[in-house]
């Protein structure tokens, strides 16, 4: 079976129709896409295995977590077809990144990347002074927006010989103008982590570098001197601006002052949330509360959201602050 033949199979497009649905009842797109439910799988099917496959008309909306930034969500069906090339493909693309990258892996995510981090850094405190450890934190700039077209291509196309994969691949990248993929497309945050691999690669085998950590766009790096840290950052100057990308922020400083990162501030002995995320967690309940008007969905968002920001926050130190500052929160709201 080829590899189209396998995203196309209809067991893993009812699958992948199950995932993208997930959660989305009773909105209409949803609702009208499984009325005509094997209709519509079959049409694509139809699509894949011919090689006539093209991504609908995206939605543009705009989110402000933590920035603004502007989503592009494509239709429903395209949806599904992403999820079915994931099924197939991730556990493929998985298997090329490094362990310490941790955005939209399973089994990863924030709480393992801030634990890792609090790990070198307890082990480097045992023998030497926070003074002595040096930190390069760097953000890229507009990280989805500035991925060129032909390195997504190449990093897509390693590994698979499937000419009609490639192609309902490629569609998908070339659906917005290069460089840039929409944030809101399931696929693009695999080829953005994809692109990021090469960066890890460089860092971990050809720098040698132990203590490197990505979180999607964002990298810490941990080293014993100034120098090395300085070193490690041209090193990385260079790389990124050979694949197009800019930082949006860059630090080099002691471990004195923690590692910004994952929404935490991280010492040996403790982390702490950054404020950011607590300043945010506020606006986001004063967003609901305007824009909600009716009390029932109103609740509804604001129990999402705190439930959301409560998971995040147990992991930081000062937890009961934090409690009271989400129930005092909440129980305005109702």
């Amino acid at each position: 079976m080829t590899l189209i033949e396998q995203i196309a199979d209809w067991d893993n497009l009812l699958l992948a129709y199950q995932k993208a649905r997930k959660g989305k009842s009773g909105i209409n797109e949803v609702e009208r896409f499984g009325a005509n439910l094997w209709l519509n799988l079959g049409n694509i099917q139809l699509h894949l295995l011919s090689g006539t496959y093209q991504i609908g008309t995206y939605r543009e909306f705009v989110v402000y977590e933590p920035k603004k930034r502007q989503i592009l969500a494509a239709p429903f069906r395209d949806r599904v077809v992403q999820h079915a090339m994931l099924n197939i493909l991730e556990a493929q693309w998985d298997k090329r990144l490094i362990d310490d990258t941790y955005a939209c892996r399973k089994g990863k995510g924030t709480h393992q990347a801030a634990t890792r981090i609090q790990h070198w850094l307890k082990g480097m405190a045992k023998n030497q002074s926070l003074e002595n450890i040096w930190i390069v934190k760097t953000d890229y700039s507009k990280y989805f927006q500035s991925l060129n077209h032909d390195i997504l291509k190449q990093v897509a196309a390693k590994g698979i010989d499937c000419q009609l994969t490639l192609k309902a691949i490629f569609n998908i990248i070339d659906s917005v103008p290069s460089p840039g993929m929409p944030v809101g497309n399931l696929l693009s945050q695999w080829l953005a982590n994809l692109v990021g691999n090469i960066i890890d690669q460089h860092v971990k085998r050809n720098l040698r570098v132990k203590r490197y950590l990505r979180y999607m766009d964002d990298c810490v790096a941990i080293f014993g001197s100034k120098i090395e840290a300085q070193l490690y950052f041209a090193e990385l100057s260079k790389l990124s601006e050979s694949l197009e990308l800019k930082f949006s922020k860059v630090s080099i400083h002691r471990a004195t002052q923690g590692v910004n990162m994952v929404g935490y501030r991280i010492w040996p002995t403790h982390k702490l949330l950054r404020k950011r995320a607590i300043v945010q967690f506020k606006r986001d309940i004063k967003f609901i509360k305007k824009h909600y008007q009716n009390p029932e969905q109103q609740a509804k968002q604001i129990n999402k959201r705190t439930k959301a920001f409560i998971a995040h926050s147990k992991h930081a130190d000062g937890a009961r602050l934090l409690n009271k500052l989400v129930n005092s929160s909440f129980n305005k709201a109702i």
